[in-house]
């Protein structure tokens, strides 16, 4: 023994059910933050449902919370009463945090719903519609504060550009059943055409676009649908594919894991903290009548596909048919971003691939992506991740053992 004090590591839990991709996503910015503070020791309890009982029961001598639970859900109470002092952070939670027993420190950070339904205006006003509509949540669903802000958000955005925006009043005397659905259609139906339709959330999208493909009304030709979250397994599999905004999850995750350690360290900070959008991720739900947007979708799934190809704007344009002006232009228009900073943000992606799952050597990596010129990747990865490309790796496999 070198007779130096050991450090006692303060125990944190991350409550959270992982049904969806963006939980999996905040817990990703918990971790993050964790894994650079060697004074914590992270549990997350909820990740294996089989076990989650066990773990839930075991979960004491805690010294704080990130909680993605609402906060009428049992399991959460349990461990808020086996921990009675210990500050709690709820992240993404969709409703006002009420009812914690005892006079607990504690913080929430909520998605900035009004950035979200900016986003989704932007977005269809980029393809030049002039009728809108908005879908809000189904009927029973709790959290009707977000399906508000939303909808709000959505028609003060549009009004301040000189439009209005049809909305869809759900009539709780349907039920949920096919009489809300019906009435859902009926509605559909008698929108002006072509329209630009913002969906509360994707699922919510996801009935909008059965109902117009049981009942003839073409997407994107007469309604463009873009809804909200991003959820990957609901998007990218539903027909035509959703557009959705993303908010920014991880560093959801990253603020609650932050305002967690300023509430132990009994640091003033917000009670209630916003996160906002990420991303805009454009699919065929909102091709516009134009082809602009169905070019510029082509043009971003190829690249992707083959970032670590030599590629130019002319080169991809003589793939796509079309002149470079023309797809650079698209490309802008409908993305908000240029190709090139695509092209970029692929590669990065593919070289933090090969730091974390093969042992490529770090000096062949830029190659391997698509960079002729090492010296410049390296000096691009450090400015985008903050660290060199080895001290990557070496995180990657830490967080992965």
């Amino acid at each position: 023994m070198d007779g130096k004090p050991v450090l006692r590591r303060r125990r944190i839990l991350l409550l959270a059910n992982f049904a969806y991709t963006s939980a999996k996503a905040v817990a990703a910015g918990v971790v993050r933050f964790a894994l650079s503070r060697p004074d914590l020791d992270l549990r997350i309890v909820g990740g294996h449902p089989g076990n989650a009982d066990d773990e839930y029961a075991a979960s004491k001598a805690v010294d704080g919370i990130v909680s993605l639970l609402g906060t009428d859900r049992p399991e959460l109470h349990h461990v808020l009463a086996a921990n009675p002092r210990c500050p709690v952070v709820f992240a993404s939670v969709m409703h006002e945090v009420t009812g914690l027993p005892g006079r607990r420190r504690s913080a929430a950070i909520q998605c900035d719903n009004a950035a979200v339904a900016e986003a989704a205006a932007e977005l269809l006003l980029r393809h030049d519609l002039k009728t809108f509509g908005y879908v809000g949540a189904r009927v029973g669903e709790r959290g009707a504060e977000w399906d508000v802000d939303r909808r709000e958000a959505f028609v003060s955005s549009l009004a301040r550009r000189g439009f209005s925006a049809h909305v869809y009043r759900t009539d709780s005397s349907a039920g949920v059943d096919d009489a809300e659905s019906a009435a859902l259609a009926g509605w559909l139906r008698a929108l002006p055409k072509p329209c630009g339709l913002f969906a509360a959330y994707d699922l919510r999208a996801m009935d909008v676009l059965g109902i117009c493909r049981a009942t003839g009304m073409a997407v994107p030709e007469q309604i463009q649908v873009v809804s909200a979250d991003n959820e990957a397994w609901i998007c990218d599999h539903t027909s035509p594919t959703l557009t959705s905004v993303e908010p920014d999850f991880e560093g959801c995750g990253l603020r609650a894991a932050e305002t967690l350690l300023r509430l132990m360290d009994r640091k003033p900070c917000q009670a209630r903290q916003v996160f906002g959008v990420r991303r805009v991720e454009e699919r065929m739900s909102t091709t516009d009548l134009h082809g602009r947007s169905n070019r510029a979708v082509r043009a971003r799934d190829y690249l992707r596909a083959h970032a670590a190809e030599p590629l130019g704007t002319a080169r991809l344009a003589e793939i796509l048919g079309c002149s470079p002006r023309l797809l650079q232009v698209s490309y802008k228009a409908v993305f908000g971003r240029t190709m090139q900073e695509d092209l970029a943000d692929a590669r990065l992606d593919l070289a933090k691939s090969l730091l974390s799952d093969t042992d490529t050597p770090v000096c062949g990596i830029p190659a391997l992506v698509g960079f002729d010129s090492t010296p410049h990747f390296l000096s691009f990865f450090k400015r985008r991740t903050g660290m060199t490309m080895l001290s990557w790796r070496r995180k990657s496999r830490r967080a992965a053992q």
